[in-house]
């Protein structure tokens, strides 16, 4: 199969096959950020029904049922298509990852750190956000411990994703473009790098809580 020109870094990549986004990148990004905040109301208005939830509560539902929908189904394409880059279908979510390989062509390349990053990712922290979504909504004990294991290694995967970029070269697999660089490599990035931590945050204030509340029960001094 002959090689066919592509918008991706570096130039003279070699990708056989590939096909050109048949949406447009407007399309491409509406659906995406639409749907995502389409599922956060949807889940913001369900919790509602669970009162004893409160505000706060009900956000951490919608961004765990977003993110794991975003692992599992989008991420998890990737991971198992490693053609995407020839899909002539106009398939939303191979059309989301040609937009997104032009911040990081690492993706159509089937880097190893890439690919066994997503996996985990997909796979692991994908359905254990599933499994959130049900501790926040029944107020589990044990939601705070899986928030904070999930949390963890979105955050450590995002600072290893920018820093093996960092290392061999931030420009090598993105173009410079403030879109592509500073919009989808950066800026959508960092999503799973602020979120994560502000939930990690939560977590320790309530388990730091929960033990200070137990120590004074039993009658123990706080250290």
């Amino acid at each position: 199969m002959a090689s066919v020109k592509h918008p991706y870094m570096p130039h003279g990549l070699v990708l056989p096959g590939f096909v050109p986004n048949v949406l447009a990148y407007e399309t491409i990004l509406g659906v995406f950020f639409g749907c995502s905040a389409l599922v956060v109301l949807i889940m913001f208005i369900i919790t509602g029904r669970y009162k004893y939830l409160t505000t706060t509560e009900r956000l951490l539902a919608g961004w765990w049922m977003c993110t794991g929908i975003i692992h599992f189904i989008i991420e998890g394409n990737v991971v198992v298509n490693s053609k995407y880059y020839q899909d002539n279908t106009g398939n939303i979510l191979n059309e989301i990852w040609k937009e997104y390989t032009k911040a990081d062509s690492r993706y159509a390349t089937r880097d190893a750190f890439i690919i066994t990053m997503e996996a985990v990712t997909a796979f692991a922290w994908g359905p254990l956000s599933f499994l959130i979504v049900l501790g926040v909504l029944y107020r589990t004990s044990w939601r705070f411990s899986v928030m904070i294991i999930v949390s963890l290694g979105q955050l450590y995967g995002d600072v290893l994703y920018y820093m093996t970029c960092i290392y061999e070269g931030v420009h090598k697999y993105s173009r410079q473009e403030p879109l592509y660089f500073y919009g989808y490599f950066i800026g959508a990035n960092a999503i799973w790098i602020l979120v994560p931590s502000l939930c990690i945050t939560y977590c320790a204030k309530n388990i730091n809580a929960a033990v200070a509340v137990s120590r004074l029960v039993n009658g123990k001094k706080e250290i």
